[in-house]
């Protein structure tokens, strides 16, 4: 009994509530059954449907978008990025993940500015030369990179 009450707390622990697949200059990201497809980026049609399809600074700036698929929602808001470009910001809600994702690169030893300029960001989807790169906490991370809800 004791057991088996501790594998399902095992089990629990080790889930996630979202995930991101980096596919050439796009990402695919999954969150609680929603799919997003990012500057072009295609999931197996056998897997998925694509729920939303996102082109990076596709947004006027400070514009908000909102999807939802069930209960899961997320809200798509235009940031300044750097430079002359703009950046999206994908809210999955009051406890849900952050993702910012900038239309342009950043050289690497400005990642730590990504924490000043978008302070509620748990993760940034970058170029860098023509091909997405995962940050999180100033560090590359590898693909696929799942993710957890935060407790705020």
């Amino acid at each position: 009994m004791i057991l088996i009450i501790l594998l399902c707390c095992c089990a629990s622990a080790a889930a996630h509530d979202g995930s991101v697949t980096l596919a050439g200059d796009g990402a695919l990201i999954r969150y609680r059954g929603m799919l997003l497809a990012l500057d072009g980026a295609d999931a197996d049609p056998a897997e998925q449907t694509v729920d939303l399809r996102l082109r990076s600074g596709s947004l006027p700036l400070w514009q908000s978008i909102n999807r939802r698929k069930g209960k899961v929602r997320v809200r798509i808001t235009a940031l300044p990025g750097p430079g002359e470009a703009s950046a999206l910001l994908l809210d999955f809600g009051k406890n849900g993940y952050r993702i910012v994702i900038l239309s342009t690169g950043m050289a690497e030893q400005d990642y730590p500015l990504l924490a000043q300029r978008y302070p509620g960001a748990d993760l940034a989807l970058l170029l860098e030369k023509g091909q997405r790169v995962m940050v999180k906490q100033e560090r590359q991370q590898d693909s696929p990179f799942q993710f957890s809800d935060i407790k705020r």
